[in-house]
């Protein structure tokens, strides 16, 4: 994948962002059906509101009511319209089996869709810092398999392969939430020194490799009529 940007925005702002141009580029004249995929409470609706999407919201859990209830390793049970975009954002590091649930997630889309999907970026520059001091990568050691099922390592080629796979192409990569910042609010106490440090050798890896800059990563994936 070709990386396009370095984005300073979060998942849902950034989604807010590729779900209007979307919108406006590919369904000019036609109204977009819009389904949030793992939507917990919604939040991602404050996000797109001015849009005038059409939104559904579907959790495996929901926390809103107004969510309904799937387990994307089961086929879609409702009979609603078919969407031309899918939202899923921090999704695909929990799921137990990731070929099958992006099988139905394309089998539920209309053809020529899109799908947006952001998740941890193994590649960050902390994640580098981390894997050297305790062997893990951020947001996959055993805290993160206990509190929040973070199941499976999203690197970047195999949620190519996984997407392919899938009946999607990818048509944009790129990083989220900002590079590190040298000095900043929490840049304080007696640690400062270590903190400096430790930010200094993120800034040189994220120099060398632009992948490495962001928590995140968001790719906009079109399923293949």
């Amino acid at each position: 994948m070709q990386l396009k940007e370095n984005s300073t925005f979060n998942r849902y702002e950034w989604s807010a962002i590729k779900i209007k141009e979307i919108a406006d580029h590919y369904f000019k004249s036609k109204k977009i059906t819009l389904y949030d995929v793992g939507s917990r409470d919604n939040v991602l609706k404050k996000y797109i509101a001015p849009t005038g999407v059409d939104y559904y919201a579907f959790d495996l859990d929901p926390l809103d009511k107004t969510a309904e209830e799937w387990d994307i390793e089961k086929p879609f049970a409702y009979k609603h319209l078919a969407p031309q975009i899918i939202t899923m954002l921090e999704i695909i590091e929990h799921l137990k089996n990731p070929w099958i649930c992006m099988k139905n997630i394309a089998e539920t889309m209309e053809p020529g869709g899109y799908l947006i999907l952001t998740t941890p970026n193994p590649a960050w520059s902390n994640s580098r810092i981390d894997l050297l001091k305790g062997g893990y990568l951020s947001c996959f050691s055993q805290s993160d398999l206990d509190l929040n099922h973070h199941v499976f390592t999203p690197w970047p080629h195999i949620v190519t392969r996984l997407l392919n796979d899938s009946g999607f192409e990818i048509v944009e990569f790129s990083t989220l939430d900002g590079k590190t910042k040298i000095f900043d609010k929490n840049l304080k106490g007696l640690t400062i020194p270590f903190k400096l440090v430790s930010r200094l050798v993120k800034k040189a890896i994220e120099l060398k490799d632009k992948t490495s800059c962001g928590m995140s990563y968001g790719i906009i994936a079109k399923r293949i009529a």
